[in-house]
């Protein structure tokens, strides 16, 4: 999975499964609104726009696209909490 570090005020919009491989979507909140497809550590694809809205329809069409191939969704996992 991509280093959120690397990619400073990056949002995960969401995260596929198949097999054992994850896919990403990640979204960068400037204007424009970056959006990015990682595969594993890879970067498969970027696509860029002029509204936040625009890119998360994109993004939710393109999620639709994998799962009808096969990839289901990843829940986020929710951190634990600190015992103290």
């Amino acid at each position: 999975m991509a280093d959120f570090a690397a990619h400073p005020g990056a949002r995960r919009v969401w995260c596929l499964r198949r097999r054992a491989t994850d896919v990403q979507c990640l979204t960068l909140g400037r204007t424009p609104v970056e959006v990015r497809v990682m595969h594993g550590n890879d970067l498969v694809i970027t696509e860029m726009f002029e509204e936040e809205w625009m890119a998360l329809d994109w993004a939710r069409l393109y999620a639709d696209r994998l799962r009808t191939q096969g990839w289901f969704d990843v829940p986020d996992v929710a951190p634990s909490a600190k015992a103290g």
